[in-house]
Parts: C-alpha cells; structure tokens; sequence
C-alpha cells in the first residue's frame, strides 16, 4: 500500500514535541527499534500523535470541513477555490483532500500502533526496568490514549471509505485496511477489511482504552485537551450511534456527562467561549491551538475566514430569531472559527462537546427499541433553549417523528462547522437537497479510495463505480 507503507517502512520516530504543542518543529530523531527505551519516548510519541490528529491534513481542518462542505450547509468560495471541489461534487479519486485525509489517518494510525507496542512493552518489562509503580500508572495512561486515537481515526475513515454502517446486517461492504497488532511493512500485500470488521475493531480499542485508563492512577487529571475518560465514552456513544445501538450510545453518552460533570454555559458564555482557547463546559475533547501554534493559512479559520466560505441560506433558516447561536453568524459568514483577540486564525477546535452527548440520549430515547418522548425531550432541552423562545419542554415538539425532524435541525444549529452534516445524514438515511439535486440520499454515497493507493498494487480495491451515486443536476 503506497500510502500506508510509506509511514510503515519510516524507520525514524520524532522525538521532542512539547506536550501542549500541535505543530513542534522536529529536531530529534532515533531508529525505531530503538523508539521506546523509556517512559519519556512513549510521551514523546504521543504528542507525535496529537500533533497528526489535529494537524489540518486530518481532524484540524479537512475532515470538519469535507463533512459540511459536501453536505447543504456550507458554500464554499469560488474565487478563492479552497474545499470547491468537495462542496460542488467535482472531485474524483485524484482529489488532494481525499489523498490527504487518507494519508493522514494512516500516518496517525501507525504512530499508534507503535505507540502501543511501545508502551506494553514497557509495561510488560516494568520490573527490569525499575519502574515505579507511579511511571507504569502513567504508560498506561499513555496506552489509552494511543487506542482512543486509533479507534477516532479507524470511525472517521471508514465513514469516508466506506459505506454505512447498517445495523441488523453482517455489514459485509468494504470498509478500510485495518492496522491492528504490527505497523504494515514495505511491500505487504493488504485487502480492506469489512464495515463490520472495522466496528468491531473500534469498539475493541475503545475497550482496551478504558482498560489502560482505569490503570492510571492520575486519570481524572487528564483535562479536556487529551483523550480522557469522557471523551472515550463519547467516542463510544458517536460510533455506537453510527450503528444504531441506541442504548449503548445513550448509556454511554450519558457516561461521558457524568463524567465531565462541568456544569452548564450560560447563553453569553456560550457565545462568547468560540473568542478563547481556554477549556469551556461545553468541552469533552477538543484540539488546542496558540498564538505559537497555529495552521495560519491551513487552518479551519481561514477557510472561513479570508478564503470566504460561507453558511448556506438552507442552514441559516434553521435559526429562529430568539436564538443565541445566531450571534455567532453574521450575514451568510459563520463566526464560531474567527479566531481569539490576538490572532485571527487560532481557534480550538471541538471534537465532542457536551451537546452531542445529549442530543444523542434525546435521539436515543426516540429510535430506540422503547420510545420515551419525555426522556427526549428533557435531554434535547439541554441545546434547544440556546432559542429563548423555547422556556420549558413544553415548547418542543411532542410526537416521535417531530421530535426526530427537530434534532436533525438541531444538530445544524448547534454543530455548523464543526464537521457532523454529513455523518448525520449518511446514519439516518435521512434525504436532503446535495448540490442542487432534491431528496438526495446521502447513505448511498460513499467516497472513492485515493487512486494513488489503488494504483500502487498492494491490494486496496477501489470503491466501485462509486462516480455513479454523485448527485447530477
């Protein structure tokens, strides 16, 4: 595989980021059987990791921006040509942000891998090493973090790469090339494992997650820039929410709630907290950025920003005028990416916030095998009265299929820019208007395979005439 084996066959691993850090020069290096010799190289390693997820080839720009470009709630410019091609359905399997997203996922995807390899090892040989048992506490820690990684990156590819995940099925469709126990080497033959196989390799690294996590002793430390223990029940209330396990994701979604236990935002500390960096109650997991660290002309900010794409009239209409998220757009421009006081390009990005969780428990309560309105309702009120004119649950709808058409609203309202349009329209099957075409079915697209990968011969099979479901006017 060209692209995968090229972070495969890498035989240097970077050292010296600084853990706060998302984008540290590189200044260090040492061969790879040599990478993990000590506690401080699987740290280093993990920071490696988070640069990549957050960096703006993968979870820092491209994925967030392909999810609302290609829907109906985002416009890209034009003249300026940033995101064109995905938000007027012209790319084809030559795309530079389809190469891109895939590259960046495998490259994050093998520094996990060898990050816990790296750590169990470490952990495995504790006692030759003297560890203390506060150093092994904090492997594992990392360990955790490595698995929660793999498992966000294994969810977010195969949702690109694949088709949906349908629940009831053996979910047989040809998902992504899993990297599971060893980094691939250079000229390994490889094939796609399944949509199901992938699922069930997320929720067994979800799984190994918690149970690393639940061996660091300083875990409740780990604060919102990092994989902590909500943010992998909310990862794991995302993917089982993708496979319609709905009482698994409502009980893990309300898992993550409980544990971030932050309290709530008021209407202008909501507004307000898109200005700042600093970790809000809203916040489960979210990519830091700084003044020193910053994507600058790559980042979600700019493409917002001076590249000029825009909110769509579709999703301006959803907005009420009592409502407090209106103040974060002005005219056809969404303000949630406009950067702090000091520069224009430096914003945190959300990965899972507080509202996801409980727009999942009120979707949860409605598509679930017992429907329970109430329950929704309660749940969905927690985002749903951002519009001032909804006071008490009174004021949201009262029947299942209102109240399923009022979250799809929702989630807009609460999530433009933020990447989820596209995943929401792919699980529910729901219909919308896609580049000019009327009721078109997202769940029946799914994105071609770079061509640079298939063409390389190592066995990954492109999406077969995936050009056929592209919605033509």
């Amino acid at each position: 595989m060209n692209r995968i084996i090229k972070y495969a066959a890498v035989i240097l691993i970077t050292l010296g980021f600084q853990f706060c850090s998302l984008d540290t020069p590189l200044y260090q290096h040492i061969p790879t059987e040599d990478a993990y010799e000590g506690i401080q190289d699987v740290q280093n390693g993990l920071n490696g990791a988070y640069q990549r997820f957050g960096y703006y080839t993968f979870y820092g720009r491209n994925v967030p921006a392909l999810s609302d470009m290609i829907s109906d709630i985002s416009v890209a410019s034009a003249s300026t040509g940033h995101f064109v091609s995905i938000n007027q359905w012209s790319f084809n399997e030559y795309d530079s942000y389809i190469l891109d997203i895939w590259s960046a996922g495998y490259n994050l995807i093998d520094r996990c891998v060898r990050g816990i390899n790296g750590g169990t090892a470490l952990i495995e040989s504790a006692q030759k090493h003297n560890f203390s048992a506060e150093e092994v506490s904090d492997l594992h820690g990392y360990v955790a973090q490595f698995y929660a990684l793999r498992a966000m990156s294994n969810l977010m590819l195969v949702n690109i790469y694949g088709l949906p995940y349908q629940a009831g099925t053996a979910n047989s469709q040809k998902g992504i090339v899993l990297v599971t126990t060893q980094p691939i080497k250079e000229f390994e033959q490889v094939k796609r494992a399944t949509v199901g196989e992938t699922y069930t390799q997320i929720l067994a690294d979800i799984a190994k997650a918690k149970e690393h996590l639940n061996q660091n002793e300083n875990k409740d430390d780990l604060n919102q820039y990092y994989f902590n223990e909500a943010a992998i029940y909310a990862l794991e209330a995302r993917s089982k929410l993708y496979m319609q396990d709905y009482s698994g994701a409502k009980a893990s979604a309300q898992e993550a709630i409980d544990l971030r236990d932050s309290g709530d935002e008021t209407f202008e500390s909501y507004v307000a907290m898109w200005k700042s960096t600093a970790i809000t109650k809203e916040d489960i997991f979210t990519i830091v950025k700084s003044d020193n660290d910053n994507l600058s002309a790559n980042a979600l900010n700019t493409l917002y920003g001076s590249y000029r794409a825009s909110i769509s009239t579709f999703a301006r209409s959803k907005f009420a005028a009592n409502d407090i998220r209106r103040g974060l757009i002005s005219g056809t421009h969404p303000a949630k990416f406009d950067g702090t006081a000091t520069a224009q390009a430096v914003s945190n990005i959300p990965v899972f916030r507080k509202s996801e969780m409980y727009l999942i428990i009120a979707e949860a309560n409605l598509r679930g095998a017992t429907v329970d309105i109430p329950a929704a309702q309660e749940a969905l009120f927690y985002s749903a009265h951002r519009n001032k004119d909804i006071e008490s649950i009174n004021d949201l709808p009262s029947t299942k299929d209102e109240l399923i058409k009022f979250i799809s609203d929702e989630r807009i309202r609460e999530f433009f820019q933020e990447g989820h349009r596209y995943f929401d329209l792919r699980r529910t099957g729901e219909k919308a208007t896609i580049n000019g075409v009327a009721n078109y079915q997202m769940s029946s697209f799914v994105f071609p395979i770079p061509d640079e990968e298939v063409q390389a011969g190592f066995g990954v099979e492109q999406n077969t005439e995936w050009y056929t479901l592209v919605p033509k006017k």
